[in-house]
């Protein structure tokens, strides 16, 4: 059994990094993921469930709470996700990488991969440019991750759980704000349709997250896009739209309009 002993840093960001990936009610000792991570991290799958739990009572998106004895690095930790995603992004791309070898646990007791070996795997692929599109990648796919595990893998709008027609919509795009790409409160999932008009800014979302759609859409574009079921949209199990994001992108909405 592997021994009792203190978390480190690099430890609470594969926890963290594994519970952005997980809905509430998963977080226990039978979930297979945590059940991997355990074997990864040389520690017991009721362990890394408690970490889990412990994540999550900083998590003030959810109204359930999980145990109320966070540790001073869990909150580093969780408050460093959301200023530099930069080392739960190495965390995350080396657990990705871990999975595609083999889905049984490889690593020994007490044996976790550190940030600076997942940075590493960043300046193997050649030229900053290809290094600079991994990473976009590598950024991307968690954000989804984490987006559609907030949404329970459901379309906002239309309830779609087809994830091969989903998409993670960033409310602001990737490139106009690095500080939120990551961001989980900058992202909503939506079914592919919708996705491009948002992105488009052919619709927006209003204080109500209810849809508004663009005043010089053909009818036949704009009968599609109204194919809904209320038009608002359904809320995260965490994480909510951000407010002062969604406002930039209404901004741009209007600007759109009365630029065409």
């Amino acid at each position: 059994m592997p021994e009792r002993r203190n978390w480190t840093e690099n430890e609470v960001r594969h926890a963290l990094t594994l519970y952005l990936q997980t809905t509430f009610g998963r977080i226990h000792r039978g979930n297979p993921d945590i059940i991997n991570l355990s074997f990864r991290l040389g520690r017991t799958p009721s362990a890394v469930a408690l970490k889990l739990a412990n994540l999550a009572a900083l998590d003030t998106s959810i109204p359930q709470k999980g145990m109320s004895n966070a540790s001073t690095m869990d909150k580093k930790v969780w408050t460093e996700f959301f200023d530099n995603p930069e080392p739960i992004l190495a965390v995350f791309n080396q657990q990705d990488l871990d999975a595609t070898v083999t889905n049984e646990p490889q690593n020994l007791p007490g044996q976790s991969i550190s940030v600076a070996e997942g940075n590493a795997i960043y300046e193997a692929f050649g030229s900053s440019e290809r290094r600079i599109e991994t990473k976009q990648r590598i950024g991307q796919d968690f954000f989804r991750r984490i987006i559609l595990t907030s949404y329970s893998g459901r379309c906002a709008l239309t309830g779609i759980e087809d994830k091969r027609l989903l998409n993670a919509s960033h409310i602001v795009a990737w490139k106009d704000d690095v500080r939120n790409r990551i961001n989980p409160s900058n992202g909503i999932c939506l079914n592919a349709l919708h996705d491009r008009a948002f992105d488009r800014h052919i619709i927006t979302f209003d204080e109500d997250c209810r849809m508004k759609i663009a005043s010089r859409v053909p009818n036949i574009a704009k009968r599609e896009l109204e194919r809904v079921d209320s038009g608002r949209l359904e809320l995260p199990n965490r994480f909510l739209p951000d407010q002062t994001l969604l406002e930039k992108h209404r901004r741009v909405f209007y600007e759109k309009q009365v630029c065409t």
